[in-house]
């Protein structure tokens, strides 16, 4: 990722999570037409995961069809869990299952989810780190890297020997700035902050009262993107039209009808 951005390279990736079984409306076509539209338009990061549908698949075949290795980073994932890191052998049968699937001859970048800085007290720690060293060594893996739910919890990423670190961060979710982000900045580490966009809230679109499939993950969004909206409003000062969603709630309306009396004050 630092080498590609030091080439130029847009500071912008696509994350493919939409693609998951529990967002009902994704559609295979259109994830290959918009995956493959990305890296035509430059994008330099695709984040695909085991988990994500066909992501894998879709991912790999893109980058394949396009040559375009040499341009873009296609990250996937193995989750772990809170305290504790993965197993090793899980871990490299993960390896092994996503060489299949994205059919890449190497796996550019493998994000560890889960991580907080208990995982360097395991014991099996430096095990897990020296199979992912010695997959890189083999060409196999280009790189490794942390993803971080928590960032309170990811002070020590210095001694993680991750070559970057993946964490949510958007206007909406400022938590990584506390800790995490000087302790990567002091050990020279690339972040990727993941869900800029707060999952589509600040695109705008999504009003709390949208209707979804049943069993779609997003009806339970409701509350979350109400809470929201009067920030969608504000933020509405700075937009040649105002989003839909800035004006779905009382307290959103009457954050721009401030903006329309008093402009001058966001």
């Amino acid at each position: 990722v630092a080498d590609l951005a030091a080439a130029g390279a847009p500071a912008l990736g696509l994350g493919t999570r939409g693609h998951r079984a529990t967002l009902r409306d994704t559609d295979v076509g259109a994830a290959e037409r918009a995956v493959a539209a990305a890296i035509d338009h430059g994008c330099a990061l695709v984040e695909c995961a085991p988990g994500w549908g066909e992501s894998e698949r879709i991912v790999g075949a893109a980058v394949r069809a396009l040559r375009a290795r040499d341009r873009v980073v296609v990250a996937t994932r193995f989750d772990g869990r809170r305290g504790w890191p993965p197993p090793v052998g899980a871990v490299a049968a993960a390896l092994e299952a996503s060489l299949r699937a994205t059919k890449l001859e190497a796996l550019p970048l493998v994000w560890l989810e889960g991580w907080d800085d208990d995982w360097l007290e395991a014991p099996h720690w430096a095990e897990l780190r020296g199979l992912l060293d010695g997959r890189v060594r083999a060409g196999d893996l280009r790189a490794w890297g942390v993803g971080v739910d928590d960032p309170a919890m990811a002070t020590r990423v210095a001694e993680t020997g991750a070559a970057a670190i993946a964490t949510r961060w958007s206007l909406f979710d400022r938590r990584a700035d506390a800790a995490l982000l000087p302790a990567a900045l002091t050990a020279k580490l690339p972040v990727i902050a993941r869900a800029p966009l707060a999952e589509g809230a600040l695109g705008g679109e999504l009003v709390p009262t949208a209707g979804w499939r049943p069993g779609d993950e997003r009806a339970a969004w409701g509350p979350r993107l109400a809470a929201i909206v009067p920030d969608l409003a504000a933020l509405a000062a700075f937009t040649r039209e105002v989003p839909p969603a800035a004006a779905s709630t009382a307290a959103g309306r009457q954050r721009l009808d401030g903006l329309r009396r008093h402009p001058e004050v966001v």
